[in-house]
């Protein structure tokens, strides 16, 4: 199967007709009405350092639901600590080991404080999280599509041709919608090239949804320069030549990050550039026909999310329906470091999480950085920047979705962008991702 084809400019009937697939695909993947259960971290964590001869007060607010939920400490060489939750006093000097965990019952309210207070003695540390056991039924179907930037509409339209992407959608989207923008969190409208992109044709999801901010919407920052940086930092195709896609990529003049490398667990990959500096990974895989003389990708493998918490990362996606996870730590230097791009060691801890039974099983790729670490926060809202700062799932039913994730606590980035028939929306998962859901609206 040789994918050596130009993309093809979709009629507007014809996206109509994608779409209208894409609408029946809702009632083939719809999953059974089983809630989700997981023990989100309603607060933290956070690490309070004592300090000689300084006694300290720490306050903050958070979101929960009414019921029972844990406050969790690790405790570094503490002898005492006075915590308060919704002011009222949760531990006592007897609670703590001064070397250890303690898990303590709290009841949380729908909106909480917490004080903190450490000593000003002895010199040590405080962990703090608190988490509750949560369960829901959100109806996420199937990934939609990662959301890229680009300084250049047409000079990326040919930068996935060359890969091998022979489905596209152009123009995917309207070039201004006030509804639209006002949910990406932009206060006005904004002025947009738009195209998606498949590996299959006629396009089918999971697409790359490349927009192109254009005049006054545009905002002039790069992609994140370096693999660990907290955010959406990259995705991950499979291909059934990876030594053969890097030749013939290379001879085109893509960007490398280095030469196919193997890591600790067997996997052979390789890192590229777009021609903004965004990052792609390709996997070998032995799925698919190839080899052939042009690219041979064949899937989205998954798409990589950078977390400060793996455990609360992990079970915010497993509350959206991802129930099914691999165990993924890695740690390495030589060539699997220089891969990352790095000269020294690199460390990171991880799990793939995928969307269960009734779904297409969508993966996420959740990474902790141990090192090296890199604390930048993911970019703020709105997503008018260059680099991979969405991700879109398809719901069952949009209106009850937001209604729950409003229940338990969630804040929407902005209104309901779309039509009154069919909805798109945003929310950010613990590390400020900004997650969309799009699906039909109901009454």
């Amino acid at each position: 199967m040789n994918k050596i084809k130009s993309p093809r400019t979709i009629s507007a009937f014809s996206r109509r007709a994608v779409r209208s697939t894409l609408l029946l695909s809702f009632l083939v993947l719809a999953p059974s009405a089983v809630a989700n259960e997981a023990n989100l971290t309603r607060f933290g964590p956070v690490v309070y350092e004592f300090v000689q001869g300084k006694p300290t007060t720490y306050s903050a607010t958070f979101k929960a639901i009414d019921g029972p939920a844990k406050l969790v400490l690790q405790d570094n060489g503490v002898a005492n600590a006075w915590i308060k939750v919704n002011g009222r006093s949760v531990v006592e000097s007897k609670d703590f080991d001064a070397n250890g965990e303690v898990v303590l019952p709290i009841k949380l309210n729908r909106e909480n404080t917490i004080e903190v207070r450490v000593p000003g003695r002895p010199i040590g540390e405080l962990g703090v999280r608190v988490t509750q056991v949560t369960r829901a039924h959100l109806g996420l179907m199937r990934q939609g599509y990662f959301g890229l930037n680009t300084t250049d509409m047409t000079r990326q339209r040919a930068f996935y041709d060359t890969l091998g992407f022979i489905g596209e959608i152009y123009p995917a989207g309207p070039e201004t919608s006030t509804t639209f923008a006002q949910s990406l969190g932009f206060p006005v409208d904004y002025l947009i090239h738009v195209s998606l992109h498949s590996l299959e044709d006629p396009p089918t999801p999971p697409f790359v949804d490349t927009v192109q901010f254009r005049s006054d919407s545009y905002r002039e920052e790069p992609p994140y320069a370096h693999l660990n940086h907290i955010g959406m930092a990259y995705a991950t195709y499979s291909t059934t030549d990876l030594d053969g896609d890097y030749a013939y990529l290379k001879s085109k003049g893509v960007e490398f990050v280095s030469a196919p490398a193997k890591a600790p667990n067997g996997e052979r990959f390789v890192f590229l550039k777009d021609q903004d500096g965004t990052f792609l990974r390709l996997l070998q895989t032995t799925e698919g026909d190839g080899p052939t003389p042009g690219p041979d990708l064949v899937r989205l493998v998954n798409t990589n999310i950078n977390v400060t918490d793996l455990q609360r990362s992990r079970e915010f996606y497993r509350l959206l329906g991802f129930t099914k996870s691999k165990p993924i730590s890695q740690a390495g230097a030589g060539e699997f470091a220089a891969a990352h791009g790095f000269n020294g060691p690199i460390a990171f801890k991880g799990e793939d999480v995928s969307l269960g039974v009734g779904t297409d099983g969508a993966t996420l790729q959740l990474r902790q950085w141990i090192n090296p670490y890199d604390d930048s926060p993911a970019y703020p809202p709105p997503v008018n920047h260059l680099g991979i700062d969405r991700i879109n799932f398809y719901v069952k039913d949009l209106t009850a979705t937001i209604k729950t994730m409003n229940e338990l606590g969630y804040e929407q980035l902005g209104p309901i962008g779309g039509s009154a028939e069919f909805g798109i929306v945003f929310f950010f998962d613990p590390d400020g991702v900004k997650v969309q859901l799009a699906g039909p609206r109901t009454n």
